[in-house]
């Protein structure tokens, strides 16, 4: 880790170029995840002339992630399995979830667009089964398309909105994200698209203050690529960075697996910076723990290292693990008791068992009376079916006090906690990257992980996919409007 995986990658001016131009089109796309494959696709069929390249085979962090994509406003996915939304609800929830004002730009016309995008997805290639499956945040073991993927159902949104499941899940059982990149290749494979792959993009190239192309490196020697309408940079975020983590998100390094690919390693953000771009959220993340499925899980009780409850366990789990990383220094636990004892899914057992909640306290390092206390007050509200200190919904309400009592482990340290930063170079609502004074930079687009993140606050599963493709489409339309 150096300075230098943080500095600015200057770009290089045109009149730099000591062999011209090796190759020309329209449109250029740097990455070939999700985001890279939607944007080049929807290029050549707008009749430009496309190369898309990556610097390894393709498929990015998009071919490993469970492959939700947040969308609605009403999609025929949604109506068919009996769900009713409007856009102008979506983007109500969202502005709540993610942090966004309600009338940002980007936000509006992700959320008008919703509709139109699916539509575009499944004419593509990529289904969805009208159906909802009641485990939220992970993508269904069938083939079910629909779930809530950022705590709809939960506090606090629940009060204030109706909850919709716009988690859209493509139609495969399980590898839902692979199986979305598949789809989309094929897609391309079928337009007049160039497709370069193993070739990684160096340098931008400007003219007098326009993004016009770039330098690529392959098979060790480098060569500049012309894009006359426009480049878009599809090329992932920078969560293999560690001197960019260290700088603005350090709390990713304590986690065990950083979701992404060597590819993530900061090259979009450093090259627009190099431009004078701006750049937004940098310190959010999404870090999700795998305490659910089951749902029933969340009957039991997570307090942190005081014994004390910090948030409503029946939340989305991405919540609940930033909660644990950000906010109580990675250590967590969660409770219960004999008859509300589950395995979940991914095996996680009480290691620790004891007659009474103080036994308990001890043999994990939390204050006994602290815990006693936290826990009988619980369980005389349980006992009524209210939750006044976090308003956990009254059916994950059960009072925990028939012993042995268990505690499994939620501790950063020693579980398996997945995250990924949000935060990166801005972007208006054409996908174009923008200087602080909200100008945009001529010539230059991104998409995906390659741009910040609509989450500035809390994250849904699916708005990096949903998003990705999105504004990878967006950037397109922007280029040729005129």
């Amino acid at each position: 880790m150096t300075d230098a995986d943080v500095d600015p990658i200057q770009p290089l001016d045109v009149s730099e170029l000591s062999d011209g131009w090796a190759e020309e089109c329209d449109v250029l796309v740097i990455g070939l995840g999700a985001a890279g494959l939607a944007s080049s696709i929807a290029a050549a069929e707008a009749g430009a002339s496309v190369i898309a390249l990556d610097r390894s085979g393709g498929g990015g962090t998009s071919a490993s992630a469970g492959g939700i994509l947040y969308l609605g406003g009403g999609t025929s996915t949604q109506v068919e399995a009996g769900l009713s939304d409007t856009a102008e609800e979506m983007r109500a929830f969202l502005a709540e979830a993610l942090g966004r004002d309600i009338d940002d730009p980007r936000l509006v016309a992700y959320c008008e667009g919703g509709v139109e995008h699916h539509d575009w997805l499944v004419a593509h290639g990529v289904p969805f089964e009208p159906a909802f499956w009641d485990e939220p945040g992970m993508e269904p073991p069938g083939t079910e398309g629909l779930i809530y993927s950022g705590g709809e159902d939960a506090s606090p949104y629940r009060q204030h909105h109706r909850p919709v499941a716009r988690g859209h899940v493509p139609a495969t059982p399980n590898a839902a994200g692979w199986f979305l990149v598949e789809r989309l290749r094929e897609a391309l494979e079928r337009t007049a698209a160039t497709v370069l792959t193993d070739q990684r993009a160096e340098r931008l190239v400007v003219d007098g203050g326009r993004v016009v192309g770039a330098t690529v490196r392959a098979d060790g020697t480098v060569r500049a690529i012309r894009a006359n309408s426009g480049v878009v940079l599809a090329c992932g975020g920078w969560a293999y960075n560690e001197a960019l983590l260290a700088k603005y998100a350090p709390k990713l390094l304590d986690i065990a697996w950083r979701l992404g690919t060597d590819g993530d390693d900061g090259w979009a953000l450093r090259t627009t910076l190099g431009l004078g771009a701006e750049i937004e959220g940098m310190s959010t993340m999404e870090v999700a723990v795998p305490v659910t499925p089951p749902r029933s899980v969340v009957r039991g009780v997570i307090v942190n290292g005081e014994g004390e409850r910090f948030i409503n366990e029946d939340t989305y789990f991405g919540h609940v693990g930033q909660a644990i990383l950000r906010d109580q220094d990675g250590v967590a636990w969660l409770l219960t008791d004999e008859p509300n004892y589950v395995v979940n899914r991914v095996g996680m057992r009480a290691e620790n068992v004891c007659e009474t909640w103080e036994e308990l306290a001890g043999e994990i390092g939390l204050p006994p009376e602290k815990l006693a206390a936290t826990m009988a007050a619980y369980n005389e509200a349980a006992a009524r079916g209210q939750d006044p200190q976090f308003h956990k919904a009254a059916e994950w309400l059960v009072p925990l006090d028939t012993a042995p009592f268990g505690a499994i482990d939620l501790r950063v340290a020693t579980i398996l906690y997945a995250g990924f930063p949000l935060g990166g170079t801005r972007i208006d609502e054409h996908a174009r990257v923008v200087r602080p004074d909200g100008s945009p930079i001529d010539g230059l687009f991104a998409a995906g992980r390659a741009a910040s993140s609509l989450a500035l606050a809390h994250y849904c599963s699916g708005i990096s996919l949903g998003e990705g493709t999105f504004f990878g489409r967006r950037a397109v339309a922007e280029m040729f409007s005129t």
